[in-house]
């Protein structure tokens, strides 16, 4: 939670269930199915789930990742949103 703030993506969840609001329906599978090519089980979330508009990825976090990874998960989360269109 500490570091989605950092990178200025707060996220109000306070459990291991992280989401991410992306918005457009397309743009969070897109970004979903590149998290997962690059070794990141993150999945994407839309409509009828979560209410129009409001598409996310559901970020999971367990015992099994460490810091570091979560870091290189943003690090890569930020970068391929930065190469999808809006």
């Amino acid at each position: 939670h500490r570091e989605m703030a950092a990178r200025g993506a707060p996220s109000n969840s306070r459990s291991q269930i992280v989401p991410h609001i992306v918005g457009d329906n397309m743009r969070a599978m897109s970004l979903a199915s590149a998290l997962q090519a690059r070794g990141f089980d993150i999945r994407g979330i839309r409509p009828p789930t979560v209410p129009a508009g409001t598409a996310r990825l559901r970020i999971s976090l367990t015992l099994n990742v460490s810091e570091g990874d979560v870091r290189s998960m943003l690090d890569a989360l930020f970068e391929e949103a930065a190469v999808q269109p809006r």
